[in-house]
């Protein structure tokens, strides 16, 4: 492969590095701004419901619906007409806590999906066009020890494909790089907000369904 070949297909790569970086982060920026909406939605809904228990919204798929199915799960496998013991208490709030806490980590593992691909290109994208950079010059190099001669046309053509293998890298990368700090401020609000959801639905569910299943007696036993 000839000099010249080797930097337009450094060229190409870079193009194509970033058609990627700007795909995913109009992806992602849907996928955030979308969720950010129906999460709103959902939690403005169930703080309004007097029963949240009973709350149905099968056509939002919200990440706070998902992590209240979750939880919703548990709750109907409680037994029925039967008083629980402190231990029993114990056991089933732990049960849907951790119930809880997986699905939050099911939907952070989801929230960081395609991350991968924007922090890879903004931190290879400088050096693949720090490789056209380096092979343009070794081009204009041979030139001028072929000719003899190292004068503008001979080394204008080669330098030339060499700053912009350079100025393409950086250009894929600080969109990249930025787009990736970004959404990661963004995953770190949303997860935030779906755990204060879920703290107010294990708050919800302990006042108003675990305590009035519960033995009022061995609570009080154990308070004292």
């Amino acid at each position: 492969m000839s000099e010249a070949g080797i930097v337009n297909g450094t060229l190409c790569l870079l193009g194509c590095f970033s058609l990627l970086t700007w795909s995913v982060i109009l992806l992602k920026a849907l996928e955030v701004g979308w969720n950010a909406w129906r999460n709103h939605r959902f939690i403005r809904q169930f703080k309004a419901s007097k029963a949240p228990q009973a709350l149905d919204q099968q056509g939002l798929n919200a990440q706070a619906m998902r992590i209240y199915h979750v939880g919703l799960a548990i709750l109907k496998r409680l037994p029925e007409q039967q008083h629980l013991s402190v231990g029993q208490y114990q056991a089933w709030h732990e049960l849907l806590e951790r119930a809880m806490r997986q699905q939050l980590q099911k939907e952070k593992a989801r929230m960081e999906s395609g991350l991968g691909w924007l922090a890879s290109f903004g931190s290879t994208s400088p050096f693949v066009g720090l490789f056209g950079t380096v092979w343009g010059i070794m081009h204009a190099l041979k030139d001028i020890g072929a000719q003899g001669s190292a004068s503008l046309d001979v080394v204008a053509g080669p330098i030339g494909e060499a700053l912009v293998a350079t100025g393409l890298g950086i250009a894929v990368a600080i969109p990249a790089v930025l787009a990736y700090n970004f959404f990661l401020r963004q995953n770190r609000a949303t997860l935030a907000t779906l755990e204060h959801f879920a703290s107010d639905f294990l708050h919800d569910t302990m006042q108003n369904h675990l305590l009035q299943a519960t033995e009022y007696d061995d609570i009080h036993a154990t308070v004292q």
